[in-house]
């Protein structure tokens, strides 16, 4: 074969905007092999060889895997060829749904991080709120013997159920009491952790409860879930003002122990009563 009419690898790989160190892998990955290889290791490739390396190099920008075009190219079709489209096409909207889900989890959190200095001017404060319907996971407390330990590991089950099932969870998260077990001897009987759902999110596999769209007796504090001290604390104001609870207590954790310091010692939460 005459070297005159053959290309040498730095021209080809310059041709196509590639390195030199890209077209060997391509010849180790079987994927683009040269016409012929000196002793030196010199690599040679024809001029009929650069429309496949122009397809590889089209196909891969746009986000085609090397083994998918290799598998096309070992036997190029058009119906092949609108079939791996359709494959990358269908993988760029899962992609898009995924980057979505995260654009939104961002505005959440951002809303959630800039508002806490105003929501902590308002401490111990009650105030009647509208509330939309919410959905939750909801993971059972494993007894009244709370900790942080164990709230942690309640918390995290139901997190990492999410997470595997591709939910980010940053619409909120904290803890379900009821408002009838709270003045009792026991008052963490039947609460839970809680992570609240996306809109758009289905969680089939976990236990999953609504929150009612309603008003809602709202008061921050600081303390954790299971002690119920600011809770009484509402539910007496309610009592006074003839207010009285319906559902299950929210108790929304704005800020946990990763925020704690010499002015903050527990959690900055929200609790929320439905009234009835």
């Amino acid at each position: 074969m005459d070297k005159q009419n053959l290309i040498r690898i730095s021209e080809m790989a310059s041709l196509h905007g590639l390195s030199r160190q890209t077209l060997i892998l391509y010849d180790k990955n079987d994927l683009f092999k040269p016409v012929k290889v000196e002793k030196n290791g010199y690599r040679y490739y024809s001029v009929e060889q650069i429309p496949r390396l122009r397809l590889i190099c089209l196909l891969k920008e746009i986000g085609v895997p090397l083994a998918q075009i290799k598998e096309y190219l070992d036997a190029p079709t058009t119906t092949g060829a609108c079939n791996l489209l359709a494959l990358r096409r269908a993988a760029i909207e899962r992609e898009r749904d995924h980057l979505d889900d995260q654009l939104r989890a961002i505005d959440r959190l951002d809303g959630h991080f800039s508002s806490v200095s105003t929501k902590e001017k308002n401490i111990g404060l009650p105030q009647v709120t509208w509330i939309e319907e919410r959905t939750v996971a909801f993971s059972p407390f494993p007894d009244d013997k709370m900790d942080p330990r164990r709230l942690h590991m309640t918390l995290m089950q139901a997190w990492c159920q999410l997470l595997g099932a591709g939910i980010i969870p940053a619409r909120g998260f904290g803890a379900l009491l009821d408002a009838r077990t709270a003045l009792s001897e026991r008052p963490l009987t039947g609460a839970g952790s809680m992570i609240v759902l996306p809109d758009e999110a289905s969680a089939d596999a976990m236990e999953v409860r609504t929150l009612p769209a309603g008003e809602y007796v709202c008061m921050y504090k600081y303390g954790m879930p299971y002690d119920v001290g600011p809770l009484r604390r509402l539910l007496a104001w309610m009592a006074e003002r003839g207010l009285k609870a319906k559902g299950p207590v929210v108790d929304c954790c704005l800020l946990d122990s990763l925020y704690h310091d010499e002015r903050r010692h527990a959690d900055f939460c929200r609790l929320e009563v439905l009234l009835g």
